[in-house]
């Protein structure tokens, strides 16, 4: 499965956010870096089809993103939102089986094999000892991981995470982490957009940097999240020793 944009535009009313962007994403996991107003969650957006491109091409496996259906996009990706979500009471067990949705048949009833994917999610992110407590009473860190394990139950080629740190202590972001390997185990590949430089150059293969809605450095994470690099990307002139690792 790989990702492929070609020249792509995207505006809102008279805004440019997006510039002719191009790259090809097929690594096990991508981050994308950049200031506020950049554009990345604009482009993780349009690449899981929550946005329309306005002009240029952007191809999912060789074919062109406007002929993917949003039920069948909903099987290549799921979207991990950094915004406030609602809960209404629902326990942990009903949230993950929540994205079992894109595969429900008609009378909606979750089959045999939909129980067997949400249990094997709970297991593998070690909720168990949750599944039954209401989200409204989790922590913040609790509250991302539920996220993240309903996002597993769709069995997307994808999961596109935009800031997955923020709000989240140190201990949290410890658990992404490892929640981040067990993803690479489950087969699912990762997009994630964030300013936290160490996590992405921790957990990523690759990295875009996106610049005023251009792609300023593209490559390998350990390479090209650098000194320089950086200091050009935030418009900084000395970059903090603390900053990056």
């Amino acid at each position: 499965m790989s990702i492929k944009a070609d020249k792509l535009n995207f505006q809102y009313n008279s805004n440019e956010i997006i510039k002719s962007i191009s790259f090809e994403f097929n690594s096990q996991s991508t981050g994308l870096l950049g200031p506020n107003g950049s554009g990345k969650t604009t482009l993780i957006k349009i690449i899981c089809g929550l946005l329309n491109h306005i002009d240029g091409n952007l191809f999912i496996n060789n074919k062109n993103i406007k002929k993917i259906n949003s039920k069948n996009l909903s099987k290549i990706f799921a979207f991990v939102s950094q915004d406030y979500e609602p809960t209404y009471g629902f326990t942990v067990r009903e949230t993950i089986e929540m994205g079992r949705y894109p595969y429900l048949g008609t009378f909606g009833f979750l089959t045999k094999e939909d129980s067997e994917i949400v249990e094997e999610i709970i297991e593998l992110l070690n909720l168990s000892a949750l599944q039954n407590n209401s989200t409204d009473n989790l922590s913040s860190g609790e509250k991302q991981k539920v996220r993240i394990a309903r996002a597993l139950a769709q069995k997307p080629e994808y999961i596109i995470l935009d800031e997955p740190t923020s709000n989240l202590d140190l201990s949290n972001k410890i658990i992404l982490v490892e929640i981040m390997k067990q993803i690479a185990k489950f087969g699912t590949k990762t997009i994630i957009a964030s300013h936290d430089l160490n996590f992405i150059k921790q957990i990523t293969n690759d990295c875009l940097m996106i610049k005023n809605g251009y792609v300023l450095n593209f490559g390998p994470s350990n390479q090209i999240i650098s000194k320089k690099n950086i200091e050009n990307l935030f418009d900084l002139e000395i970059l903090p020793t603390w900053s990056i690792t």
